[in-house]
């Protein structure tokens, strides 16, 4: 497989398969529900290049306001069982809001939020 087909890029957002099989995704700027929709493709799309259930990494420190759209398209992706483990991170306060809002609405116990990607890479990881 090649490293092209590894990453993808939606405007701004980067979305990247890594050979651990997470999904690393970096979040720049505000999301509507068009960025969600192209981001629900290609997650599905990985998952599916990786050949089962995948974790995700989502780098939250640049990212904007979501449209309720948006939101509603990243709620319902969070509750899928192709996703083990969600860890979202980032230290802009924008961050914490995005992060609590999807934790919210989700009932998912796999899902963590962190303040360093470090941190959350390793809870991944375990």
């Amino acid at each position: 497989m090649k490293d092209k087909d590894r990453e993808i890029w939606i405007g701004e957002n980067r979305l990247y398969l890594g050979e651990d099989s997470i999904i690393y995704i970096t979040v720049i700027g505000e999301q509507n529900g068009e960025i969600a929709i192209a981001f629900k493709e290609t997650l599905l799309k990985f998952v599916n290049m990786a050949g089962g259930r995948t974790s995700v990494l989502v780098d939250l420190n640049k990212g904007g306001k979501t449209s309720p759209e948006a939101r509603k398209i990243w709620s319902e992706l969070t509750t899928r069982e192709e996703f083990s483990k969600t860890a979202l991170f980032g230290l802009h306060p924008v961050a914490k809001v995005l992060a609590s809002f999807v934790m919210g609405v989700t009932r998912k116990k796999d899902m963590r939020f962190f303040e360093s990607r470090e941190k959350a890479l390793a809870w991944l990881k375990q």
